[in-house]
């Protein structure tokens, strides 16, 4: 009788073992893929860069989450906040503080309004290979946002781009995270706009 009662004992605690060393394995086999995952995403946003080093951030600007500092740039993640969630990014900028490339991470914005920042590549694509203030442009009256307000004139380093349609909030929330960016990488205060050293 104790032999028919340990045997099964025995065979579930050898299970449990084995299916224990399996976890701890393919853990680590995740967390491997998960950061060369990472490494890759954040050498496409900063192309021709191989190398990255997490930089302290103790800086006041609320956006940035994390600084990743490469031979030939950063790569920022940034979080802000949209019109339904946090929009997180990672946004690649060149030493010379232009925009190499970004990549929306998450969101959780309207499904064909602002969640189409997660795939819209021309409105993406407006901010690459510039530097300066971003600022969006904003019609006469957008519908969607109730925004009433015109481009006001723009100095001579204000990239205007055009925001996503009837997703202005969400488009202010990704101009801001990329103002951020390029504003640490070139030293200038976000917060009073500047967008050049000492400006």
């Amino acid at each position: 009788m104790k032999k028919q009662i340990l045997l099964p004992v025995i065979t579930i605690a050898v299970a449990a073992v084995i299916l224990l060393a399996a976890s701890f394995g393919l853990n680590s086999i995740a967390a491997d893929r998960a950061q060369a995952d990472h490494i890759r995403l954040m050498q496409t946003v900063l192309p021709g860069s191989t190398d990255f080093v997490l930089e302290d951030y103790d800086g006041e600007d609320a956006n940035i989450r994390s600084v990743h500092k490469s031979e030939i740039g950063f790569v920022i993640e940034t979080a802000t906040n949209g019109y339904a969630g946090e929009i997180t990014m990672y946004i690649g900028v060149n030493n010379d503080g232009k925009v190499t490339g970004l990549v929306v991470r998450d969101l959780s914005e309207t499904f064909g309004l602002g969640a189409q920042a997660l795939t819209d590549h021309e409105f993406l694509a407006q901010f690459l290979n510039s530097s300066g203030r971003f600022e969006i442009a904003v019609a006469q009256s957008d519908a969607f946002s109730g925004a009433t307000e015109e481009v006001t004139e723009a100095s001579d380093d204000t990239v205007t781009v055009d925001a996503l349609t009837g997703a202005t909030v969400t488009s202010k929330a990704i101009v801001r995270s990329v103002n951020s960016a390029v504003a640490y990488v070139t030293g200038a205060d976000a917060a009073s706009s500047a967008t050049t050293w000492g400006g």
